[in-house]
This record gives structure tokens, sequence and C-alpha cells, in this order.
């Protein structure tokens, strides 16, 4: 899940973040977190050789030693594209965001700046904002795993089995469509909702056409990725 924790400069959002990372660090989960500011910073150096680099005209940049790597783009990135590469190459549990004011995700306010869209807590505890953070990545993870079809064969749609689950009233076995296997099918980045009779037939007809390749191995998992239809240049860079 992501959460975001904005105040005003010196309003202890940044004391909140170091609580509330070493606390879920501590309690086993895995955080990433986000740190932005207003202005033009950068954490590169004038006459450093990554600055070199980057003013020969290689972007990103790359510093790697035994004990950091360091990944610096050049360049404004959106908070779509960060978040989602943090998920892509590192999964965390938990995504922590200092200072961003705008954004579809909850938010944390510190201090007495006005409240932004999206603000579920003002000034809370740390006691008050942990039990939040935990109950919505519970909540999220459990999202994850149901098919999301809000069929309704167990009463409820699938948002309120999940707050059931998570408070003890429901197991996620009494979910009728629960998948017995792991099958996710994304468009454009987006889940398509698929429920136990879906999930078989993709899993049996992906199988059972692969099983005649060279290179295929039963019971190991199968990615395949379907692009847009666009041309495809076959043009190929000479050196010299």
């Amino acid at each position: 899940m992501i959460i975001g924790i904005y105040g005003y400069q010196d309003s202890g959002k940044t004391k909140l973040v170091e609580q509330l990372v070493s606390t879920l660090v501590r309690k086993g989960y895995r955080v990433a977190s986000v740190k932005h500011t207003s202005g033009e910073w950068t954490l590169d150096q004038k006459g450093k050789d990554t600055w070199r680099h980057w003013k020969a005209g290689s972007d990103p940049v790359v510093f790697s030693s035994a004990s950091e790597t360091s990944i610096m783009v050049h360049s404004p990135m959106d908070l779509d594209h960060i978040t989602g590469l943090l998920m892509r190459e590192f999964n965390p549990d938990i995504i922590i965001i200092e200072g961003y004011k705008k954004g579809r995700f909850p938010k944390v306010a510190v201090g007495d700046i006005k409240s932004q869209d999206g603000t579920v807590l003002r000034n809370p505890d740390l006691r008050t904002l942990l039990r939040y953070v935990e109950r919505e990545a519970a909540m999220e993870k459990i999202m994850h795993v149901l098919p999301g079809l809000d069929c309704r064969r167990c009463g409820l749609d699938c948002e309120s089995f999940a707050s059931a689950v998570v408070s003890g009233k429901k197991k996620l076995s009494d979910c009728v469509e629960l998948p017995d296997l792991d099958v996710h099918i994304t468009v454009g980045g987006k889940r398509i909702n698929t429920g136990r009779f879906v999930a078989e037939v993709a899993d049996k007809t992906v199988r059972g056409m692969l099983s005649s390749f060279k290179g295929y191995e039963p019971g190991k998992d199968v990615g395949i990725r379907l692009g847009a239809k666009k041309a495809i240049s076959k043009k190929v860079r000479r050196t010299s």
C-alpha cells in the first residue's frame, strides 16, 4: 500500500516517517520510501564522475559501490512512474511518500497545513497511524488474492469480504470463487478479474499450447507478454 505524509517544513513529518518506517521494519514489513522536495535540488555534484557521465549525455547514470547503488535520472519523473518502478523491482509491502501533497493515495497531514484531497488522518500519534497502515496493507494483500468479481456468492462484495477477513469475521477460504491456481491477467497494466473457472481454463490452455515447445518445463512459472499491435522496426543500427 501507499501512504503519503505531508506538512510544512519543520512540522515533524520526517520524524514521523522515521518512526513509522523503523516500527514497520521491526514488525517484518518490507518498506520503501520516497522523499519529494520543491525546487531543482540534486544529489549529484558538479565535477564528480557521475556528473561528468551525465554531462557527456548518459541518462540515467548509476553509481555502484560495495555499500550502495544509486540510480540518477536527470529529469522529473511522475509519482505513478516512481511507485510503479518500486513495485516492479523491489515489491515492498508499503511505500511511504514524504512531501507530495497531490496524488491518488491516502495521506496524513502533519502540523497546521490545509488538508489536501485524500487526507485520512491529521496529526496522528504513531500508534493510530500504525494501526491504519497495517489494516490497509492487509486489505490490499487480500484484495490482490481475491478474484475481484463482486459475485456476492459469499454474501459480500470483495472489499467488504476483505474487511471481514482482516477483522477475523471471515476466512479467505470462504470465497467461493477463489482460484486454486495462481493466474494473473493484466491488460495495459490493469488486472483483469478472473474467478476459479477462468483461471483453470487459462492455465490449462496456455500450458497445453506450450507443452509441445522446446524448453517448456511443466510445473514452472509461465509469463507471456502480448505487446500492443504496432509496426516493429526491422532496421539494424550499423556500427562503423
